[in-house]
């Protein structure tokens, strides 16, 4: 969405309990993206996992989990500070509730500190206690709006600003910016808000529901579930 720029950050989640949240309308089909509504009236934060297996996201608010591309899901609240991103290490997930820099520098965005665990792949969480052993880890940290290819091609979230003053400017996301050529395109304008490669290097773009106003007449063009857009191909 559309947003005078400020550089902050808040932080939000809680443990708890799953349960079935059936999408109810489902996306509309795109020739080169697969399509998947998050189950609530919020943005999707990020993403992890693999679309045809397990597909984790967050709406910062809660995690959700599918294993039938979004048909059914099921969620947790794990902690109350918030859910920027994910990272998994020894085969084990972990929640980032902090966050470093802002897509809107066009610098690299980072979500950190480990806070939460799942040893089962998103299905039960446990709050993550720090050990000395793992002092490193716990400084762990990924980039939100850039990811890099096997063959190691850069693509970031490109943005394009609108002054509204001298200090300051309406932000928008116009797409994915690869190494060479005009952006990729999603069929419909979202602020986005993070991308993800899976092991077969396709492309996973987390994003607010669709817009149909930007700026003072900013709008959705409808209810405000975020959309996770999947490259049906993987990026070369």
């Amino acid at each position: 969405m559309a947003y005078r720029y400020v550089a902050a950050f808040l932080l939000l989640g809680t443990l708890g309990a799953c349960r079935n949240q059936p999408d109810k309308q489902p996306a509309p089909e795109y020739a080169d993206w697969y399509a998947i509504k998050a189950p609530e009236a919020r943005a999707i934060e990020a993403v992890t996992g693999d679309i045809d297996g397990t597909l984790i996201i967050t709406t910062r608010f809660n995690i959700y989990r599918t294993t039938d591309r979004g048909k059914t899901w099921a969620v947790s609240q794990p902690s109350n500070l918030g859910i920027f991103g994910f990272v998994t290490h020894r085969d084990t997930l972990f929640t980032l509730t902090g966050g470093l820099g802002s897509i809107a520098d066009s610098t690299t965005a980072y979500a950190g500190h480990p806070t939460d665990y799942s040893a089962d792949q998103g299905r039960t969480w446990q709050h993550y206690q720090f050990k000395q052993s793992t002092v490193a880890f716990a400084n762990a940290r990924v980039p939100l709006n850039r990811v890099r290819t096997p063959s190691g091609a850069d693509y970031r979230i490109a943005i394009e600003r609108d002054p509204i003053s001298a200090s300051s400017a309406y932000i928008y996301t116009t797409g994915i910016q690869g190494p060479a050529g005009p952006p990729i395109t999603l069929p419909q304008e979202h602020q986005l808000n993070s991308i993800y490669l899976d092991s077969k290097a396709r492309l996973y773009v987390a994003a607010s529901a669709p817009l149909c106003g930007r700026g003072k007449n900013f709008a959705f063009c409808g209810e405000q579930n975020g959309v996770l857009y999947v490259s049906k191909k993987p990026l070369p």
